[in-house]
């Protein structure tokens, strides 16, 4: 199988009275559009984030609603809130259902718009729903689920992070990109490396690094980490240049994936990576991010998070350890549900 996703467009629209269910529908449908969406999914798209930001108003309070652009053909809507959250999650799927304590009315509509619909949610803690629309929503890598989340700087409408997915034979390769600074300059860098990353995804990822410091001296430059999962020696290996980081958790123990200081595409002369090699063998989760996400953070936190799509997790860690001042992105990737202890 060879395939590739490019995830480079997010919004994140705050969601506190109803004057901003219309913003959180209007990003829908810009989303929608960017992602080439026909009619019928684009108003799905829309649909679903005004039914996902009414809740956050009634029941939440203060909420996000996030929207990406999961590659051609898919738009992803995440609600995230730290609100009462949903004490029967089964119960609030029925039409109609709704509290005065809990997130739950409308969540039956989101899932029959869903090609993909997932909800987390901790009495006390929030909530947290996944929706993805979209012909290829539902299209997904062997041997691996991925789910991420990126937003932009909260004064600007280009998103400088990003990240890319590029599956060759046997071996995925996945490019997390913080293009240096944020706005237009940071999207244009970043873009540019995810691109070089996708054509090239046969590439180790030492070797990877060093297009990327050669290309991207035409650019502002960026911080990148390359994560590359050999499914024929389950081995992982990751090697990164500034302020992208990684955390492996295996079987037996976790383990810190730290990229070295520095700035790709501002050196004149050829540098030698750092590359860090690991087991890759169920049940392993691999979480990367940009420097918007502050590291204090635990899986543990999550219970029973495991049982959810990949891209749940992200939004978590996306809503508990976000700086705020930046741009953000959450990657995850782990071994299949099903096949966790193979």
């Amino acid at each position: 199988m060879n395939a590739r996703v490019m995830v480079t467009d997010g919004w994140n629209v705050g969601i506190e009275d109803p004057s901003q269910v219309h913003g959180a529908a209007a990003a829908a449908a810009t989303a929608a559009a960017t992602a080439g969406l026909d009619a019928q999914d684009t108003a799905a798209c829309e649909l679903v984030a005004t039914e996902l930001a009414t809740n956050l108003v009634k029941h939440a309070h203060t909420g996000r609603l996030l929207v990406n652009v999961s590659g051609h053909g898919a738009v992803q809507l995440v609600a995230v809130d730290r609100g009462p959250g949903i004490a029967d999650v089964g119960a609030s799927m029925a039409d109609g259902y709704s509290t005065t304590s809990s997130l739950g009315g409308g969540l039956g509509a989101c899932r029959r718009a869903a090609a993909r619909f997932d909800v987390y949610s901790l009495p006390g803690q929030g909530t947290v729903v996944l929706v993805c629309i979209g012909p290829s929503a539902m299209e997904s890598f062997p041997s691996v689920e991925v789910g991420g989340i990126i937003t932009p700087h909260p004064g600007e409408s280009a998103v400088g992070d990003g990240f890319g997915l590029a599956w060759e034979k046997d071996r995925l390769t996945v490019g997390v990109v913080d293009g240096l600074g944020h706005g237009v300059a940071a999207a244009q860098a970043r873009q540019a490396a995810l691109e070089m990353i996708e054509q090239q995804p046969t590439m180790d990822s030492a070797g990877l690094l060093r297009e990327l410091d050669a290309g991207l001296r035409v650019t502002r430059g960026a911080a990148a980490a390359i994560a590359q999962i050999d499914g024929w020696s389950r081995q992982l290996t990751f090697a990164g240049l500034g302020n992208v980081t990684g955390r492996l958790f295996g079987p037996a123990a976790s383990q810190s994936l730290v990229s070295r200081p520095g700035i790709l595409g501002a050196g004149q002369k050829a540098r030698l990576h750092r590359v860090v090699s690991a087991d890759w063998r169920g049940p392993a989760v691999l979480v990367m991010h940009t420097d918007g996400i502050k590291s204090r953070w635990e899986p543990s936190d999550y219970p029973g998070v495991d049982r959810h799509h990949p891209a749940v997790l992200a939004a978590l860690i996306w809503r508990d350890a976000n700086r705020g001042n930046d741009d953000a992105t959450v990657v995850v990737i782990r071994t299949p549900r099903d096949k966790g202890g193979q």
